[in-house]
């Protein structure tokens, strides 16, 4: 009597958790095929439904490379299990990734210079697009996030701002029906908005902008107000960063007001939370301590399941975000503390990027309120993360926290000094 099938639960959460349908993912896989092998794969939905049932517990190499490749995980990580050793030869054969980022299939798929492979779905160059096209360019912009969250935006800039201009080429030169135009502005203007964030995250803040232009285009195009606040919530954050705390408050107010009654919760506490930095920056403790708090009852309100770029947004967000109004207004004391609760609430192994500007965010707090041994302890933490971490907004931070070390060079920092530089050298 043959065994049951053991449906593969860690694959179907991976999946979810990257934003793509079976049929998309499969998409994706033939796709990251291609660029593997130099043929476009066959895989298909029916393929996919088979490894979540548990009928094939270990694809075989050209599936299951490409799986990996467009997921960004290992095979264990999507709950494959190689087949017991047999006693037979196998040949070992290397696949070398072949230079065609330029070709003229215009197939979207990049090498990130930590080796991932990046296999965003291809829209057509002519003819007619539906909603299945609109629903890849969701996809696309899911891995986009889900790499973000990992990594940081450092290496990923080029990659979003290309694959914003492949959309806009299949928009100018294909056909929809007004159904698909209003869904196909809303999925371009939010993966544009991803585009500018990983340019923020890179420090260019001139092509932040010029993204965020183009997604408020689109959102308005599409008549997606919430969208439109989510854009609102980034630039705030990049005007805070610009030293513009009134700027960044009235960003968010009008993002707030725009989306009144109607909003995600979490997307209520992180705008309330960037009221609260820009009021900070501005030198205004006590209206910043008033949005802090309103950004934590809002975030007490948060029941439903959020969207994906929203994910982020829990208790361990809005401890960060304190972190950051306390040391702006010179409280590095209580800085240290949010910082610690932040770093205590991060899910482990979750939002890597975000774990590694908290524990920065720790060591500058707890260097600057004179605890040192405590603030070399974190700075090593955060050194921990990289260079999977390409934030150069954070790195530039932990930069800082190097020269303030220098400069007072307490117990324990030459130890830290010499393997920051071998680190981040």
């Amino acid at each position: 009597m043959p065994m049951p099938l053991q449906p593969n639960e860690t694959l179907r959460r991976a999946i979810k958790e990257s934003g793509y349908t079976q049929s998309g993912l499969a998409d994706a896989v033939n796709d990251a095929h291609e660029l593997l092998y130099g043929e476009r794969g066959e895989c298909s939905d029916r393929h996919i439904r088979r490894l979540l049932q548990g009928a094939v517990s270990w694809p075989k190499d050209s599936t299951r490379l490409s799986l990996q490749a467009v997921l960004g995980l290992t095979p264990y990580e999507l709950g494959f299990r190689p087949p017991l050793p047999a006693t037979r030869r196998v040949t070992v054969r290397r696949v070398d990734l072949p230079q065609d980022q330029d070709s003229p299939v215009y197939r979207r798929k990049f090498v990130l210079n930590v080796g991932t492979l990046v296999a965003l779905p291809a829209l057509p160059a002519s003819g007619r697009i539906g909603m299945s096209d609109v629903e890849r360019i969701h996809g696309a912009e899911a891995r986009l996030v889900q790499l973000d969250e990992e990594h940081g935006g450092a290496g990923l800039v080029s990659i979003a701002g290309r694959y914003v201009e492949h959309i806009e080429h299949a928009i100018r030169h294909c056909t929809y029906g007004g159904r698909v135009q209003t869904a196909l502005y809303r999925a371009v203007g939010e993966i544009s908005a991803e585009a500018g964030w990983l340019a923020y995250d890179s420090q260019k803040h001139q092509e932040a902008r010029a993204h965020w232009r183009t997604a408020l285009q689109y959102a308005r195009l599409g008549r997606a107000t919430e969208l439109e606040a989510r854009i609102w919530s980034k630039m705030a954050r990049q005007a805070v960063d610009l030293g513009h705390g009134s700027e960044a408050v009235g960003i968010a107010r009008a993002a707030l007001d725009a989306t009144r009654g109607r909003r995600d919760p979490r997307l209520s506490a992180l705008l309330h939370s960037r009221v609260a930095l820009g009021h900070a920056a501005a030198g205004q403790a006590g209206r910043c301590a008033q949005s802090l708090h309103r950004a934590e009852q809002e975030l007490d309100r948060a029941t439903d399941e959020p969207p994906a770029w929203l994910a982020f947004c829990g208790p361990d967000e809005i401890a960060a975000q304190n972190a950051l109004c306390h040391s702006s207004l010179g409280d590095h004391a209580r800085a240290a503390q949010a910082a610690y609760d932040a770093v205590a609430r991060t899910p482990p192994n979750e939002y890597r990027r975000n774990s590694f500007a908290t524990r920065v965010s720790l060591a500058r707090s707890t260097f600057a309120a004179g605890a040192a041994d405590e603030a070399l302890v974190a700075g090593h933490s955060a050194l921990d993360l990289l260079p999977e971490v390409r934030s150069q907004r954070w790195v530039h931070e932990l930069a800082r926290f190097q020269r303030d070390v220098q400069r007072d060079w307490p117990a324990g920092a030459a130890d830290f000094t010499e393997r920051y530089r071998a680190v981040v050298a």
